[in-house]
């Protein structure tokens, strides 16, 4: 059979490896080079191209529903084993709070019952909640920390558990976060981070709602696409008096958009945290969510 394997960013360096399993088996194999962000994000272009009967998609889980005539799709998951012992070093400042609520990413959600069974024992009640896009519990994307803000109101605290900001910096919540990185072994609250961003991302809808010219992006990656919705906004935005376009890209290219030199500001009906990248960018840029809030700005501006 021949089989396209297609890796996220941090998964790359185990391609190879991958590759020499499924041609052991007798297959053919090709390895996707494109840059890949998530399971909204699949090579389905690749596999078109190399006819290939089977797209394996490393990382992630299921994200949306895909049918190619002629190529089978599968995710696999890639467990990446964190050293929880970190959950005890961090106790000094969970145990402020009873109520815990604990989410943590797919490469760490095969360790979410150890999570819990770890808080349990230190005396907190645990709760967990599933996403509106992310489908096992506990887990949260990029473009979906719900499973912590659901959880926001139930709870005293929300345990972030995994590497990095970009994911906990997704969430919504009132709530002290916590986040615990296995990677850096160090912990420490969140909530001054977020509330930054909230601050720049409403900077960056009043500047919106100054622009005259605004670009429309949408992306065409599968789990991304939304011409309809980028369509009914440049409607609305033309009603309002503005001069909208919509950009249509395989991949978000910054110095690209900077050739251009004609917008004022962008609104990205593909990945909402494209809003993290406004500095590469050099205009404001804002999300699909935040639509109402403009028209409303832009009514009252009048």
């Amino acid at each position: 059979m021949r089989i396209l394997l297609q890796f996220p960013q941090g998964l790359k360096q185990f391609a190879l490896a991958e590759s020499a399993k499924f041609e052991k088996e007798g297959h053919e194999v090709f390895l996707s080079a494109t840059p890949c962000w998530g399971a909204c994000d699949l090579a389905l272009e690749e596999a078109k191209k190399t006819g290939a009967q089977k797209l394996v998609h490393y990382g992630h889980c299921k994200y949306h529903e895909v049918t190619e005539k002629g190529l089978e799709i599968e995710y696999r998951l890639y467990p990446i084993d964190a050293d929880l012992q970190i959950l005890k070093s961090s106790l000094e400042k969970i145990n402020q709070y009873k109520k815990i609520g604990v989410v943590t990413t797919v490469s760490h959600i095969h360790q979410l019952d150890e999570m819990k069974k770890m808080l349990k024992a230190a005396g907190h009640e645990i709760l967990t909640s599933k996403g509106s896009l992310a489908i096992m519990d506990g887990q949260i994307l990029g473009c979906d920390a719900s499973a912590a803000s659901k959880l926001a109101p139930k709870v005293d605290a929300i345990v972030y558990v995994g590497g990095g900001e970009f994911h906990p910096l997704g969430i919504d919540a009132s709530k002290p976060i916590l986040a615990i990185n296995p990677y850096a072994n160090e912990s420490y609250f969140l909530n001054k981070q977020i509330e930054e961003k909230r601050k720049k991302q409403l900077g960056m809808l009043i500047a919106c709602s100054q622009a005259k010219r605004i670009g429309i992006l949408v992306s065409i990656k599968s789990g991304q696409f939304s011409l309809k919705a980028a369509e009914a906004a440049k409607a609305r935005l033309k009603e309002l008096g503005k001069s909208p376009s919509i950009l249509v890209t395989g991949e978000v290219d910054f110095d690209s958009l900077k050739d251009f030199n004609s917008f004022d500001a962008y609104i990205t009906t593909a990945c909402p945290r494209l809003t993290d990248d406004s500095e590469r960018i050099g205009k404001p840029i804002i999300n699909m969510a935040q639509l109402p809030a403009l028209f409303s700005l832009i009514k009252e501006s009048k």
